[in-house]
Protein backbone atom coordinates (compact mmCIF):
# COMPACT_ATOMS: atom_id res chain seq x y z
CA UNK A 1 0.00 0.00 0.00
CA UNK A 2 2.78 2.52 1.11
CA UNK A 3 4.97 2.10 -2.30
CA UNK A 4 1.87 1.93 -4.47
CA UNK A 5 0.60 5.84 -2.57
CA UNK A 6 4.09 6.85 -2.86
CA UNK A 7 3.92 6.20 -6.93
CA UNK A 8 0.44 7.66 -7.33
CA UNK A 9 1.98 11.27 -5.05
CA UNK A 10 4.71 11.04 -7.24
CA UNK A 11 2.50 11.15 -10.24
CA UNK A 12 0.18 13.42 -9.21
CA UNK A 13 2.86 15.80 -8.51
CA UNK A 14 3.73 15.63 -12.21
CA UNK A 15 0.59 16.30 -13.14
CA UNK A 16 -0.17 19.10 -11.52
CA UNK A 17 3.68 20.35 -12.35
CA UNK A 18 2.63 20.00 -15.69
CA UNK A 19 -1.34 21.87 -15.49
CA UNK A 20 -0.72 24.16 -12.48
CA UNK A 21 -2.80 23.61 -9.21
CA UNK A 22 -6.69 24.07 -9.83
CA UNK A 23 -6.36 22.64 -13.55
CA UNK A 24 -10.04 21.10 -13.95
CA UNK A 25 -10.80 21.55 -10.10
CA UNK A 26 -8.53 18.50 -9.88
CA UNK A 27 -6.74 19.58 -6.23
CA UNK A 28 -3.83 16.93 -4.97
CA UNK A 29 -5.68 14.67 -2.98
CA UNK A 30 -8.63 13.86 -5.49
CA UNK A 31 -5.62 13.45 -8.35
CA UNK A 32 -3.43 11.22 -5.77
CA UNK A 33 -6.57 9.18 -4.95
CA UNK A 34 -6.91 8.32 -8.66
CA UNK A 35 -3.73 7.67 -9.21
CA UNK A 36 -3.59 5.08 -6.79
CA UNK A 37 -6.94 3.24 -8.01
CA UNK A 38 -6.29 3.86 -11.55
CA UNK A 39 -2.39 4.22 -11.91
CA UNK A 40 -2.87 4.24 -16.02
CA UNK A 41 -3.42 7.68 -16.84
CA UNK A 42 -4.97 6.69 -20.32
CA UNK A 43 -7.32 5.27 -18.07
CA UNK A 44 -8.62 8.53 -16.72
CA UNK A 45 -11.08 10.91 -17.77
CA UNK A 46 -13.34 8.45 -19.78
CA UNK A 47 -16.77 8.80 -21.03
CA UNK A 48 -19.77 6.38 -20.26
CA UNK A 49 -23.63 6.68 -20.32
CA UNK A 50 -23.27 10.42 -21.51
CA UNK A 51 -20.94 11.08 -17.99
CA UNK A 52 -17.15 11.46 -17.75
CA UNK A 53 -16.28 9.50 -15.31
CA UNK A 54 -12.54 9.94 -13.27
CA UNK A 55 -11.44 6.81 -14.54
CA UNK A 56 -12.15 3.30 -16.09
CA UNK A 57 -10.31 0.11 -15.17
CA UNK A 58 -10.92 -4.11 -15.76
CA UNK A 59 -12.91 -2.86 -12.19
CA UNK A 60 -15.28 -0.85 -13.64
CA UNK A 61 -15.80 2.96 -13.06
CA UNK A 62 -13.40 4.82 -10.35
CA UNK A 63 -15.24 8.15 -9.13
CA UNK A 64 -13.08 9.91 -6.65
CA UNK A 65 -15.62 12.64 -4.64
CA UNK A 66 -14.28 14.38 -1.56
CA UNK A 67 -17.84 16.09 -0.89
CA UNK A 68 -21.18 16.63 -1.82
CA UNK A 69 -21.65 13.10 -2.79
CA UNK A 70 -25.58 14.39 -3.89
CA UNK A 71 -23.95 15.85 -7.34
CA UNK A 72 -23.26 11.98 -8.13
CA UNK A 73 -26.38 10.33 -7.82
CA UNK A 74 -27.20 11.24 -11.89
CA UNK A 75 -23.81 10.07 -12.94
CA UNK A 76 -24.37 7.20 -10.61
CA UNK A 77 -27.09 5.89 -12.12
CA UNK A 78 -25.90 5.97 -15.44
CA UNK A 79 -22.84 4.55 -14.95
CA UNK A 80 -24.57 1.83 -13.16
CA UNK A 81 -26.49 0.45 -15.88
CA UNK A 82 -23.52 -0.31 -17.65
CA UNK A 83 -20.37 -1.66 -15.01
CA UNK A 84 -19.67 -1.18 -11.30
CA UNK A 85 -19.03 1.71 -9.60
CA UNK A 86 -16.17 2.53 -7.18
CA UNK A 87 -17.09 5.75 -5.41
CA UNK A 88 -13.69 6.82 -3.56
CA UNK A 89 -13.83 9.19 -0.61
CA UNK A 90 -10.82 10.35 1.58
CA UNK A 91 -11.15 10.36 5.89
CA UNK A 92 -8.62 13.15 6.85
CA UNK A 93 -6.78 10.91 9.45
CA UNK A 94 -5.11 13.28 11.04
CA UNK A 95 -5.70 16.51 9.20
CA UNK A 96 -3.04 18.75 9.70
CA UNK A 97 -3.45 22.72 9.05
CA UNK A 98 -0.39 24.67 7.20
CA UNK A 99 -1.25 28.23 7.09
CA UNK A 100 0.97 30.10 4.15
CA UNK A 101 1.83 34.07 3.56
CA UNK A 102 0.74 35.67 0.55
CA UNK A 103 4.09 34.67 -0.65
CA UNK A 104 3.38 30.89 -0.22
CA UNK A 105 6.05 30.90 2.83
CA UNK A 106 4.61 28.42 5.85
CA UNK A 107 4.23 29.98 9.25
CA UNK A 108 2.36 27.53 11.38
CA UNK A 109 1.36 24.20 11.03
CA UNK A 110 -0.59 22.39 13.87
CA UNK A 111 -2.79 19.25 14.01
CA UNK A 112 -6.83 19.93 13.63
CA UNK A 113 -8.90 19.40 16.77
CA UNK A 114 -11.54 17.99 14.45
CA UNK A 115 -11.97 13.97 13.75
CA UNK A 116 -13.46 12.57 10.99
CA UNK A 117 -14.22 8.26 10.70
CA UNK A 118 -16.44 6.29 8.68
CA UNK A 119 -19.48 7.42 10.60
CA UNK A 120 -19.44 11.23 10.28
CA UNK A 121 -19.03 9.74 5.98
CA UNK A 122 -22.72 8.74 6.87
CA UNK A 123 -24.36 11.67 5.84
CA UNK A 124 -22.45 11.62 2.22
CA UNK A 125 -23.74 8.31 1.91
CA UNK A 126 -27.14 8.56 2.96
CA UNK A 127 -28.30 11.74 0.64
CA UNK A 128 -27.52 8.00 -1.93
CA UNK A 129 -29.41 6.09 0.13
CA UNK A 130 -31.98 5.12 -3.09
CA UNK A 131 -28.70 3.20 -4.09
CA UNK A 132 -27.60 1.95 -1.70
CA UNK A 133 -27.94 -2.41 -1.82
CA UNK A 134 -27.19 -2.01 -5.81
CA UNK A 135 -24.79 -4.88 -6.45
CA UNK A 136 -22.13 -2.70 -8.51
CA UNK A 137 -22.07 0.08 -6.23
CA UNK A 138 -19.11 -0.04 -3.01
CA UNK A 139 -17.48 2.68 -1.53
CA UNK A 140 -13.55 3.40 -0.78
CA UNK A 141 -13.20 4.62 2.35
CA UNK A 142 -9.64 6.04 2.56
CA UNK A 143 -7.99 7.08 6.00
CA UNK A 144 -5.48 9.78 4.90
CA UNK A 145 -3.14 12.01 6.34
CA UNK A 146 -3.51 15.48 5.03
CA UNK A 147 -2.00 18.79 5.41
CA UNK A 148 -4.24 21.17 4.63
CA UNK A 149 -2.89 24.40 2.75
CA UNK A 150 -4.72 28.21 3.96
CA UNK A 151 -3.31 31.16 2.84
CA UNK A 152 -3.09 34.13 5.22
CA UNK A 153 -4.90 36.78 2.87
CA UNK A 154 -8.12 36.97 4.86
CA UNK A 155 -9.28 39.80 8.41
CA UNK A 156 -8.15 40.03 11.50
CA UNK A 157 -4.68 40.53 13.36
CA UNK A 158 -3.50 37.15 11.35
CA UNK A 159 -4.83 37.45 8.47
CA UNK A 160 -6.80 34.14 9.01
CA UNK A 161 -10.50 34.17 9.32
CA UNK A 162 -11.65 33.57 6.09
CA UNK A 163 -8.52 32.74 4.80
CA UNK A 164 -8.19 31.07 0.91
CA UNK A 165 -8.18 27.21 1.36
CA UNK A 166 -5.75 26.92 -1.41
CA UNK A 167 -5.17 22.89 -1.57
CA UNK A 168 -5.76 19.28 0.58
CA UNK A 169 -1.88 17.23 0.34
CA UNK A 170 -2.23 13.78 1.24
CA UNK A 171 1.26 12.81 3.21
CA UNK A 172 0.17 9.35 3.92
CA UNK A 173 -2.46 6.29 3.62
CA UNK A 174 -3.11 4.60 6.70
CA UNK A 175 -5.95 2.13 5.47
CA UNK A 176 -9.27 2.04 3.07
CA UNK A 177 -12.70 0.77 4.85
CA UNK A 178 -14.53 -0.99 2.06
CA UNK A 179 -18.81 -0.43 2.02
CA UNK A 180 -20.19 -2.88 -0.49
CA UNK A 181 -22.29 -5.35 0.78
CA UNK A 182 -24.92 -5.68 3.69
CA UNK A 183 -22.54 -7.43 5.95
CA UNK A 184 -19.93 -4.70 5.16
CA UNK A 185 -22.33 -1.64 6.26
CA UNK A 186 -23.74 -4.26 9.87
CA UNK A 187 -19.93 -3.97 10.96
CA UNK A 188 -20.65 -0.73 11.66
CA UNK A 189 -22.77 -1.47 14.73
CA UNK A 190 -21.36 -2.50 17.92
CA UNK A 191 -21.91 -6.88 18.69
CA UNK A 192 -22.32 -5.17 22.44
CA UNK A 193 -26.31 -4.00 21.24
CA UNK A 194 -29.33 -5.24 23.25
CA UNK A 195 -31.91 -6.81 21.83
CA UNK A 196 -33.77 -3.99 21.33
CA UNK A 197 -32.28 -0.29 21.23
CA UNK A 198 -32.55 3.27 20.57
CA UNK A 199 -30.72 5.19 18.08
CA UNK A 200 -28.64 7.06 21.43
CA UNK A 201 -27.93 3.32 22.44
CA UNK A 202 -26.10 2.31 18.59
CA UNK A 203 -24.64 5.91 19.10
CA UNK A 204 -22.83 5.36 22.40
CA UNK A 205 -21.53 1.95 21.35
CA UNK A 206 -20.17 3.49 18.30
CA UNK A 207 -18.76 6.08 19.81
CA UNK A 208 -20.16 8.79 16.70
CA UNK A 209 -23.33 11.10 17.21
CA UNK A 210 -26.99 10.05 17.37
CA UNK A 211 -27.89 11.39 13.90
CA UNK A 212 -25.27 9.48 12.63
CA UNK A 213 -26.34 6.28 14.13
CA UNK A 214 -30.32 7.19 12.70
CA UNK A 215 -28.55 7.33 9.38
CA UNK A 216 -26.88 4.06 9.96
CA UNK A 217 -30.08 2.15 11.46
CA UNK A 218 -31.97 3.54 7.88
CA UNK A 219 -29.22 2.66 6.23
CA UNK A 220 -29.31 -0.98 7.35
CA UNK A 221 -33.09 -0.92 7.34
CA UNK A 222 -32.81 -0.67 3.34
CA UNK A 223 -30.30 -3.51 3.61
CA UNK A 224 -32.64 -5.71 5.31
CA UNK A 225 -30.45 -5.69 8.36
CA UNK A 226 -32.72 -3.78 11.32
CA UNK A 227 -35.93 -2.99 11.51
CA UNK A 228 -38.46 -0.55 13.45
CA UNK A 229 -40.98 -2.24 15.92
CA UNK A 230 -42.22 0.90 17.95
CA UNK A 231 -41.43 3.43 20.13
CA UNK A 232 -39.80 3.92 23.46
CA UNK A 233 -40.68 7.35 24.80
CA UNK A 234 -40.58 9.28 21.49
CA UNK A 235 -37.55 7.46 19.82
CA UNK A 236 -37.27 4.81 17.47
CA UNK A 237 -37.19 1.00 18.87
CA UNK A 238 -34.87 -0.56 16.51
CA UNK A 239 -34.08 -4.46 16.61
CA UNK A 240 -31.85 -6.26 14.22
CA UNK A 241 -33.58 -8.71 11.76
CA UNK A 242 -33.04 -12.33 11.79
CA UNK A 243 -31.16 -12.19 8.76
CA UNK A 244 -28.39 -10.02 10.97
CA UNK A 245 -28.70 -12.10 13.99
CA UNK A 246 -27.41 -14.83 11.66
CA UNK A 247 -24.63 -12.95 10.59
CA UNK A 248 -23.61 -11.39 13.71
CA UNK A 249 -23.60 -15.00 15.47
CA UNK A 250 -26.83 -14.03 17.93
Amino acid sequence: MEERFSAALDAAAGDLGCKGIGTLRERTLHLALKYYFAPDPLTHEQSVGGFVADAVTEDGVIEVQTRSFIRLKEKLRAFLEVCPVTVVHPIAAPRWVVWVDENGVVQSRRRSPKKESVYTVLSEIYSLRELIGHPGLRFALCSVEVEQYRCMNGYGKQKKIRGEHIDRVPIALHGIQMLETPVDYLGLLPCTLPDTFVAAEAAAGCSCGETEARMLLNLLERLGMTEKIGKRQKCNLWRLTSAACDIMGR
